[in-house]
């Protein structure tokens, strides 16, 4: 068997980029056609706000649950993204792009709980710092998840 070669900093960014991209997209259309719906069905009141349905579509009200709701959609798609992409299929669309591969510790499938810890972990990129420091260069995200991304052929 081959050894294992831990993925580069630089190709981890530029999976990262095009998966933000892709993340970027989703969130938008399907918090887009939510926000439709909603407004469709007349969960929120329009005519407190003196605005139109034509007007409606950015428009919530800020202080309104379903704004709240909307806005947490931005961090639950990507969540969604991540978590199932990493445990079902070992990478992203990114990672596969740039041939990187998620695996265990352990050198065998990431599971969903992996998954979660790796991605909140991940979340604001300041993982990345922790590899001038770890002594195998391993982000942080890798480190608290027990998990590498590898280099594939």
């Amino acid at each position: 068997m081959s050894q294992l070669i831990n993925a580069s900093l630089g190709k981890r960014l530029l999976a990262i980029i095009y998966d933000l991209l892709i993340v970027f997209f989703l969130s938008f259309i399907i918090t887009l056609i939510i926000q439709t719906l909603i407004i469709q069905m007349n969960l929120v009141d329009l005519e407190s706000v003196q605005i139109s349905k034509t007007e409606s579509v950015l428009a919530i009200p800020i202080t309104s649950p379903i704004n709240t709701f909307l806005r947490s959609l931005w961090l639950f798609i990507p969540f969604l993204y991540f978590v199932y992409y990493w445990t079902k299929h070992s990478r992203t669309l990114g990672m596969k792009v740039w041939k990187i591969k998620g695996i265990s510790t352990n050198q065998v499938a990431i599971t969903g709980l992996q998954s979660a810890i790796r991605w909140v972990s991940a979340l604001f990129g300041l993982g990345y710092l922790w590899m001038t420091v770890d002594k195998d260069h391993l982000p942080l995200q890798d480190r608290l998840s027990k998990t590498r991304l590898i280099k594939v052929e």
